[in-house]
């Protein structure tokens, strides 16, 4: 049994430079339900909004990308704050 989140979705904040932003949404649109990407933010990194029960799994799949051509870094995890 899942534990049950404080918060029903979770805000992912990555470090990404521009020219890849497009080759991102093209891998996390394959994993179907996964992540929201959303778009650059005033603080200048990228949004991906996330279900509670799937941050765990959001993070690896882009960690896993350090391992290719896209450069990304996750720079903090935060409760949805409502703003899309």
């Amino acid at each position: 049994m899942k534990e049950k989140s404080l918060h029903p979705e979770y805000d992912i904040y990555i470090d990404i430079a521009k020219e890849d932003i497009h080759l991102l949404i093209y891998l996390v649109e394959a994993e179907a339900h996964i992540m929201n990407v959303r778009k650059k933010q005033e603080n200048g990194y990228f949004k991906i909004i996330v279900p509670a029960g799937l941050v765990a799994e959001a993070v690896t799949l882009l960690n896993s990308l350090k391992n290719s051509d896209i450069k990304v870094e996750v720079v903090s995890i935060e409760p949805h704050n409502g703003i899309i």
